[in-house]
């Protein structure tokens, strides 16, 4: 008798979160005149937030160049693409940032792109792993992933097969790969490791070392450091922020005998393009060493320039091994299709 009530009740709730959702892209989107120097660069919400390296990078560009950057906040990198297939000539992004390996076969297919080659130039002393760089999108930082352990409170593992072990038992935090690019880098690395069927096989079993499967990164990360966990997947980076930010020296990496996954963040320029010189010259600008240092800071990622590390806490350690991201090409023309597989082994 009253299901229209709910019917009605469920609409308004979408339609408030929708409005939600593109709203700040909505208010930034009104058409900027040729005539001025603005470039509209679109990215994820801690690129630009007061403590991330956006305004900073902003101001410096403004003062050199001439140019102001007109950000445009897309709020989670996830929703990169989903802001890009919802733009009108008006709200045409000159460039967007924060794109990450397992995003750019999509990108490519919603639209084209300009190389960005020449970009690269300005970097003679690059650290990118091997793989890393694209003709069409600029890889500005990057991050081995790892298990990240508070010291004293459990002896690290060597290999994945280490996790299995009682000791870890309820012990682990990971991330769901249908929501969090570290969810999805877990699950390929899985896959890389042992192959389809083993791999499947080796993450049902690790199972009972799971104390939360968490939705975000963040999510779970906030739960890690809450101490509701023991150890939590993340970034390999993620100890200099306890140690710059907070003074903890307690958090420590887990360095594994075989090879890591890595992510690896893109800045992209579409062949839609309005102001196309000046977006190459903010890519070329982002690649200055001085420039890779603020985001090595503030992102709290590995840069692609080895001057910007030097004198730094940012070292990477001899023995870290990392896989090539093209091995995970053939894994990620498969996406649906794994994670739909891993689906069936967790629920």
């Amino acid at each position: 008798m009253f299901w229209y009530r709910y019917v009605f009740t469920y609409l308004v709730a979408l339609a408030l979160a929708l409005i939600l959702l593109f709203l700040p892209y909505w208010m930034d989107s009104a058409p900027i005149p040729l005539s001025q120097k603005v470039l509209r660069v679109l990215t994820y919400s801690s690129f630009v937030q007061d403590w991330g390296p956006g305004p900073e990078i902003a101001d410096l560009f403004a003062k050199e160049k001439g140019i102001e950057i007109r950000w445009i906040n897309a709020g989670n990198a996830g929703l990169l693409l989903e802001r890009l297939k919802f733009k009108s000539e008006s709200d045409q992004p000159d460039l967007v940032l924060g794109f990450d390996q397992f995003s750019l076969p999509e990108a490519r297919k919603t639209m084209d792109w300009l190389d960005v080659q020449e970009a690269y130039r300005v970097l003679d002393d690059s650290i990118l792993p091997q793989g890393a760089q694209a003709h069409d999108f600029l890889a500005y930082d990057w991050g081995p992933m790892t298990f990240i352990y508070r010291e004293g409170e459990i002896e690290p593992p060597r290999t994945l097969d280490d996790l299995l072990k009682d000791s870890y038992a309820s012990k682990l935090i990971l991330q769901d790969p249908r929501m969090s690019s570290p969810g999805l880098q877990f699950l390929f690395w899985v896959l890389h490791l042992k192959g389809e069927e083993k791999g499947f096989e080796y993450l049902n079993k690790i199972k009972k070392s799971i104390k939360v499967l968490s939705p975000s990164w963040s999510s779970g990360y906030s739960i890690f450091q809450m101490e509701k966990g023991t150890m939590a997947f993340s970034y390999f980076t993620s100890p200099f922020y306890h140690e710059l930010e907070e003074g903890d020296h307690s958090y420590k990496t887990v360095i594994f005998d075989h090879p890591h996954p890595l992510q690896v963040e893109y800045a992209g320029i579409p062949e839609s393009c309005l102001r196309c010189d000046e977006a190459k010259s903010f890519l070329a600008f982002m690649l200055r060493p001085d420039i890779q240092k603020i985001i090595m800071r503030k992102n709290f990622m590995y840069p692609a320039s080895l001057q910007a590390i030097e004198g730094s806490q940012f070292h990477l350690p001899k023995q870290l091994k990392l896989f090539d991201p093209i091995e995970s090409w053939t894994l990620m023309q498969r996406k649906k299709e794994l994670v739909k597989k891993w689906k069936e082994v967790y629920y």
